[in-house]
């Protein structure tokens, strides 16, 4: 971060020390060296905010104090170099590693200071501005702010620091994105506080206040004089392996078998190092908005499906250490190490099903469907052995279709995080019905947050809404996609569908050209038409699938030419019957007459509660 903070002197120089992050006793100044502010939103601010939050949640909730200890969040360390100064004045470090994440501080505090104090609470505000600017009476000039950054960033940084709103008169710096941190954490606390209005017990404020001030914590490490600063900074950021909560689990699991006098090497070489010492549980993948590892996103899982509650990415090993390891009477760490990795293998395996195997289709569509909150309930499904695979299929079914169905109705999936432990709990009291129970329990869902859409509510949607831009692109690629497979029939082998399947209009968004308007240009008739063509061409029935994209010439051609052109790369029985359906021309009457088919073809593929399932 390209920034210094300067405070009263420490009572005693220190190597390493790890206090609340806002109450350092060091000053630190930029480096020289330092380039403009570059964290972003999907990177560094929403990760920072996800953690923040739990901590608010924690103490909103009054589950803030663990087993002798309180939750808080470990920011990471800075590096500083102290710079030679006469006697008397304040002590300036230089920030060596550490600018960015020390200005993200800085810019969060302002952001929640000016947000309290706009809901009247100057008091916390000025305490929440306190880590931000030192005493006046001591200090004046740029010795008043704690961080002072360098030239490139100094503008809008002291705009968005100072004392209430950002300068009006201040143009956003495009060398930067401070002006973008401010406005987005002022953005996420304003509605962090609107959602906690009402909530009974400690005022939101007086825990945002709190979670900002005591409870971010950070490790200063001071250089000594011989200290090569450089090589320093390069170890930090270059040469480690990034320390995973798998990593601390399995030195937390492995200590306490060897205290139970297990055979601590042949549990290792035989059990784990096969199965979860691999670079696979390395690996970044993607879960809505942010790259995780995947052995986080394991341990994330495993540990819901345990507890029957979810499980923050941020306290995975200290959930897995007191509610795993710590119980009473302790486990027998042999049976929660091959139960791991078991498990492990389980989700593991999600990845390779045989290609075109309904299980392969149910996770092909879950990545389309961009919903990984319902995966420890599939673990917990496929791992249960009372569970016969027939009703396995079933309940995976039952599963995909109230996922399916609702969102092609862009129905919220905000809640699923809280249903999925709850079914985890029904499906456990009997396994070997879990396809049963899974039907009663989301076909009795209601409202927004968890009914189960039925036939006539996704007619209606459809035939009255547009699909295009209104239903994000994968899930419509999807949907068609099994519009396709469904077109084959039960009694024949569906051949290979294209992966790079493309989505298209069929009469194109540029069609004045090519695809003139029945009425008459001079009639009375035109606005009418026109207004039709405007409502239909994004319309579901309007679109359909090709092998790839088409070129641009292509795709705005003339219907007689685009007939010849949809299955040039691979043929799709979407587009044949599309074809011979309609051989001398496609309009306004022919999209609606599509629509309504292929919406009851989805409600086909995906029966609702509304349906009659067959018993497995």
């Amino acid at each position: 971060m390209d920034a210094l903070m300067r405070e009263e002197p420490p009572d005693e120089a220190r190597n390493a020390n790890c206090d609340s992050a806002v109450r350092t006793r060091c000053s630190v100044r930029c480096s020289l060296v330092s380039g403009p502010y570059v964290w972003n939103e999907s990177k560094q601010w929403e990760p920072l905010w996800e953690d923040i939050s739990v901590l608010l949640d924690h103490q909103l909730n009054g589950t803030l104090a663990g087993q002798n200890t309180f939750w808080s969040h470990f920011l990471g360390a800075i590096v500083l170099d102290q710079e030679t100064q006469a006697p008397g004045s304040i002590p300036v470090y230089t920030v060596i590693d550490g600018q960015q994440r020390l200005t993200t501080l800085q810019i969060l505090l302002a952001a929640a200071a000016n947000v309290t104090a706009a809901n009247g609470a100057e008091n916390d505000a000025a305490v929440l501005l306190s880590p931000i600017k030192n005493i006046p009476l001591k200090v004046s000039g740029e010795h008043l702010w704690k961080v002072w950054p360098t030239n490139v960033n100094r503008k809008a940084f002291m705009a968005v620091v100072r004392d209430g709103d950002p300068d009006p008169e201040h143009q956003d710096d495009p060398d930067n994105l401070i002006d973008e941190a401010y406005e987005y954490f002022v953005r996420r606390t304003t509605e962090w506080l609107a959602e906690s209005v009402g909530h009974d017990g400690l005022d939101p404020l007086v825990a945002l206040r709190i979670t900002l001030c005591d409870l971010l914590k950070m490790v200063c490490i001071t250089l000594e004089q011989d200290d090569n600063a450089q090589v320093i900074f390069e170890t930090l950021n270059a040469r480690g392996t990034p320390l995973l909560a798998l990593d601390l689990v399995k030195n937390a699991v492995f200590h306490a078998a060897s205290s139970q006098q297990l055979d601590v090497d042949d549990l290792y070489e035989t059990v784990w190092k096969p199965e979860l010492d691999d670079d696979h549980w390395r690996e970044e993948q993607r879960q809505g908005r942010l790259n995780r590892p995947r052995a986080d996103l394991f341990l994330m899982h495993w540990l819901t499906m345990k507890l029957r509650r979810v499980t923050p990415a941020t306290e995975l090993f200290t959930t897995f250490r007191k509610q795993i390891l710590q119980t009473i009477p302790p486990p027998d760490t042999g049976y929660v190490v091959r139960e791991l990795c078991r498990d492990a293998g389980i989700m593991r395996g999600f990845e390779s099903r045989p290609a075109g195997s309904d299980e392969a289709l149910f996770f092909e569509r879950l990545e389309a469907l961009d919903v990984t909150t319902v995966l420890p309930l599939v673990l917990f499904l496929f791992r249960e052995q009372s569970l016969p695979p027939d009703r396995r299929l079933r309940a995976l079914k039952v599963l995909e279709s109230w996922l399916v169905r609702r969102s092609l109705l862009r129905l919220t999936v905000k809640n699923y995080n809280l249903q999925i432990p709850v079914l985890i709990g029904r499906v456990a009291e009997d396994v070997a019905h879990a396809d049963e129970i899974l039907l009663k329990e989301l076909g009795e869902g209601v409202g927004e947050v968890s009914r189960w859409p039925t036939d006539s509510q996704l007619i209606d949607f459809y035939t009255s809404n547009d699909a295009y831009n209104n239903i994000a692109r994968p899930r419509l690629v999807m949907a068609l996609a099994a519009v396709e497979r469904s077109l084959y029939g039960s009694k024949v082998d569906v051949p290979s569908i294209p992966t790079t399947l493309s989505l298209e209009h069929v009469i194109p968004q540029a069609w004045e050209e090519h695809w003139p308007l029945a009425a008459d240009p001079s009639s009375d008739e035109e606005e009418a038409a026109r207004e039709a063509r405007t409502r239909s061409i994004h319309r579901l029935g309007n679109l359909t699938l090709t092998a790839g994209p088409l070129n641009a010439a292509l795709s705005n051609s003339t219907w007689s030419a685009k007939q010849k052109e949809l299955n040039r790369e691979s043929k799709l029985l979407l587009n044949t019957r599309l074809v011979e359906g309609n051989p001398d021309c496609f309009d306004e009457t022919a999209i609606a007459e599509r629509t309504r088919d292929l919406v009851e073809r989805i409600c086909s593929i995906w029966p609702g509660p509304d349906h009659e399932w067959i018993p497995a």
